[in-house]
């Protein structure tokens, strides 16, 4: 029988807990830390028992947040290959005893006892270096993606009190033009009472580009019947200050999320993955770079199956006697990421019947009395098994 360490990771530190057999443990359970020295350990005992049992053990964990991925990555390095159960599963594990005991060393003994009750465990696979840039970078941006529309919120919720009529001047509010032309109006506060050429020259210089003499007069009279609607006679120093700050932070999200996605793009052009997916209608670089991130290597799923319940579309199931449910929702156990990936790529290939295939899936289950969101997630699954095979297969998306 092959040996197993159970590891129970936490931050900065985690405590394993050896066996040679099942109920038979190698010593006590030991804390190592997540350090050159506590790593080195780890080895130590992992050598230990490779010598003792003539076989390399096995090495069980689960996924903590982010604190596994340097054991993972030292104990691929050293040349073990670690496996990363739900955390689901662990649970249920610790709940098969009797007494009611919720500590490191016991969840490190569960996980060591659970690689016994199974002998199909998969081994987790160790991710190209693009793959695993490719998914920083995609996740990264979805962060800064989020604090920026809640800078832009902020924003708004601002100038609704400093000028509440310039959201109409402008079509996109938050256009350099019209961010310039907000931090002019609040330096130069003469402006709002000067004469044409003041006028102009503000409007000038916010554009910084050459601009017909119709749209300055057009964007002029749009400012100043917007100020006219809207008198502000009063400004409080703290809501101004609050406003310039704001403005400052939204212009910083857009040059952060401005080159991140240009990273995002240079690296895609050197994945093959990321072309192919491309190729789908609808789906542009950023939405193929965050399907491909999430999914990486197609090969670790033995069927499109898989890869649906990865992403957390599988439907659930719930039968009991003779009732059956007919109205399942889906588990959405699996990567959040690429599950949303996933439903932009059929939202946008819905959009105008760009996606003629899904537009036909859509249309149908439309027909079959589904409502709006129960068609689109239907589409999504459809669209995973595309996906998948043309990650497998390595062929471009066809209609």
């Amino acid at each position: 029988m092959r040996p197993v360490v159970g590891i129970d990771v936490a931050k900065g530190k985690s405590v394993m807990q050896a066996f040679i057999k099942r109920n038979a443990p190698y010593g006590r359970d030991q804390m190592i830390w997540h350090t050159p020295n506590g790593l080195e350990r780890l080895l130590q005992v992992l050598r230990e028992l490779e010598a003792k049992m003539g076989m390399k053990p096995a090495v069980i964990l689960e996924p903590t947040g982010h604190y596994h991925r340097v054991l993972v990555l030292f104990l691929q390095r050293e040349g073990y290959d670690p496996i990363l159960i739900n955390p689901l599963q662990a649970q249920r594990a610790r709940r098969t005893s009797l007494r009611k005991v919720k500590t490191d060393a016991s969840d490190a003994w569960h996980l060591g006892d659970l690689y016994y009750q199974d002998e199909d465990w998969v081994t987790y696979p160790q991710r190209e270096e693009h793959f695993v840039d490719l998914q920083f970078l995609t996740r990264h941006h979805e962060f800064i993606t989020s604090l920026y529309v809640q800078a832009k919120l902020n924003l708004r919720t601002l100038l609704d009190q400093v000028f509440p009529g310039y959201e109409g001047v402008f079509k996109d509010l938050f256009s350099k033009t019209s961010l310039n032309l907000l931090e002019i109006l609040l330096t130069q506060k003469e402006v709002q009472n000067g004469e044409e050429n003041e006028w102009k020259e503000a409007v000038r210089q916010a554009t910084k580009a050459s601009r017909s003499e119709a749209w300055m007069n057009r964007k002029i009279d749009h400012l100043r019947t917007a100020l006219l609607q809207n008198p502000v006679t009063y400004v409080p120093f703290g809501l101004e200050t609050a406003l310039r700050s704001m403005l400052t932070t939204v212009r910083d999200f857009q040059e952060q999320l401005t080159e991140l996605e240009k990273t995002i793009l240079e690296l895609s052009e050197l994945i093959e993955e990321v072309k192919l997916l491309e190729t789908i209608p609808g789906v542009g670089a950023k939405i193929a770079a965050s399907i491909v991130a999430e999914i990486g290597d197609a090969t670790q799923f033995k069927n499109a199956k898989q890869l649906v319940a990865y992403a957390g579309l599988d439907p659930s199931v719930f039968s009991s006697g003779k009732f059956t449910a007919t109205q399942n929702r889906i588990t959405k156990r699996g990567s959040k990421r690429l599950r949303r990936a996933v439903y932009l790529a059929v939202t946008c290939g819905l959009r105008v019947g760009i996606n003629l295939h899904l537009r036909k899936y859509y249309d149908k289950k439309k027909s079959e009395g589904k409502p709006h969101k129960v068609a689109v997630i239907a589409c999504a699954n459809k669209l995973l098994h595309h996906i998948y095979a043309m990650l497998k297969r390595r062929q471009p998306y066809t209609l």
